[in-house]
């Protein structure tokens, strides 16, 4: 796989922050409207039986042409009184790419030694702390459709919004073909928008091209039994030694997008599952994919499929 970045330019606004399964889901859609439904199918059934033509990351911060990571999940280590303030470090949930080197290439193994660095960094060099989005209410009216106005069924209700700053996501493409129509599917995606609301005018972006991105090349092709994710990943059985392994969980419950051939049935896709992007993994059965490419609902014969397969970066240093 050759690995790729493409910068993101926000317009409006999101329902949420674009993971790594929406952006999957809205390259599926966008796939289907310019090849047709055979060649989905076919890239499908790619993913299914681990013949993976892409992988690809969460929506990550960007500022300009400074390039931003998830903090990592590391091996817990305290001090009782240490020299830093551990509520001010915890604020920050990005690093720069120096800082994600030194993880990767093992110079820093524990939270303790990772907060001892970036306190370094934000005495020393005024660190600025990096967010890619930041969430809100806005206000709206229902109508009610007989008197035209709030009275009767009519009321008053909030929604919760997202402002999403520049960023960019990574991308392994299995050969040089695919690239060129992915290349068109995100110029078309550019016309259809990212995540929920997209009808009321969310998710919004312009794209940028793809580009190689040397700085981490490495870290993603040379694979050891230790990753850091930058994707959430349904985990597999059997596969981590979780007393080894750093994470955060939740789980989802998505939706088929009813705007197309599933109109007027159960959108709700089975519950899942997810490790955050930022959690490290250790290898017990080591693999060339890791997570899941989860089938998670059937309609008409047809199934519906959850991404959740990570994008690694691997640590060297042990």
């Amino acid at each position: 796989m050759n690995l790729y970045k493409i910068d993101i330019t926000p317009y409006s606004l999101f329902k949420d922050i674009p993971s790594s399964y929406t952006i999957f889901g809205a390259v599926s859609w966008a796939y289907y409207l310019l090849y047709g439904e055979d060649r989905l199918q076919k890239l499908l059934s790619d993913f299914e039986n681990g013949n993976t033509p892409f992988l690809i990351s969460s929506m990550l911060p960007r500022k300009e042409k400074n390039y931003y990571f998830p903090k990592p999940n590391l091996r817990a280590e305290r001090e009782k009184n240490p020299d830093f303030d551990y509520k001010e470090l915890k604020k920050i949930s990005y690093i720069d790419t120096n800082t994600l080197k030194k993880v990767l290439d093992g110079n820093i193994k524990t939270e303790l030694e990772l907060n001892r660095w970036l306190n370094k960094l934000l005495k020393d060099e005024n660190l600025e702390i990096i967010s890619l989005a930041s969430k809100n209410s806005i206000s709206h009216a229902l109508i009610d459709r007989l008197y035209g106005t709030t009275e009767g069924s009519g009321q008053l209700y909030f929604e919760e919004i997202t402002a999403v700053s520049e960023g960019f996501v990574l991308i392994a493409v299995r050969d040089n073909d695919l690239k060129k129509e992915l290349e068109t599917v995100f110029n078309l995606l550019q016309d259809i928008g990212l995540g929920g609301n997209r009808s009321v005018g969310y998710g919004k972006v312009k794209f940028g091209s793809f580009e190689l991105f040397p700085e981490i090349e490495k870290y993603f092709y040379e694979k050891t039994e230790k990753f850091l994710t930058l994707s959430p990943i349904i985990p597999e059985s059997q596969t981590y030694d979780l007393k080894d392994s750093y994470y955060d969980y939740f789980t989802f419950r998505g939706a088929v997008d009813n705007n197309y051939d599933f109109k007027n049935v159960d959108i709700w896709k089975e519950k899942v599952i997810y490790l955050r992007e930022g959690s490290t993994l250790k290898v017990k059965n080591p693999k060339d994919i890791y997570g899941q490419f989860y089938p998670a609902k059937n309609i008409n014969g047809k199934k519906i499929f959850q991404y959740g397969l990570a994008f690694p970066l691997f640590i060297q240093g042990g």
